[in-house]
């Protein structure tokens, strides 16, 4: 019996952060329990109230996903505000958050979270649907542009 590859699904949102001194420093920090109270600080503090709610959310449903789905799914979740989730954005053409990327080829933008687990669900027996998400235009190797 042939195995298949994970659906691979990226999250775009908002995340909560948290900023890290230098790996001796975070040593020090933890043994001495120094950093405990700053690092709760700093994400209980990272994101407005209406964004950490829609992270809850985000989180949540990631949960849900990995529960039902185990290895047969791997999920990403990515800051939409670090460099990598402004490069994401823009590859994919994402300019409201959440968005979801299914396998590379479908997004889902906003938290319609039953649409995307339903893409999801359908990546999972094998469909290739178009109608299950926009699809998002492969880059040509030779030029670098879209096809």
């Amino acid at each position: 019996m042939k195995s298949r590859e994970a659906v691979r699904v990226e999250v775009l949102t908002y995340a909560p952060v948290a900023f890290f001194h230098c790996q001796h420093c975070e040593v020090i920090g933890q043994v001495t329990g120094a950093t405990a109270n700053v690092r709760r600080e700093q994400l209980a503090s990272s994101l407005p109230e209406d964004l950490s709610e829609e992270y809850l959310e985000v989180s949540n449903w990631v949960r849900g996903l990995i529960l039902t789905y185990g290895e047969r799914i791997n999920v990403r979740v990515v800051d939409a505000a670090s460099i990598e989730g402004w490069f994401k954005s823009v590859r994919y053409g994402i300019r409201k958050y959440p968005g979801v990327i299914v396998d590379g080829k479908h997004k889902i933008v906003g938290r319609d979270y039953d649409q995307a687990s339903a893409v999801i669900d359908e990546r999972m027996a094998g469909g290739r649907s178009e109608q299950s998400g926009p699809q998002i235009p492969e880059r040509s190797p030779a030029k670098g542009g879209l096809r």
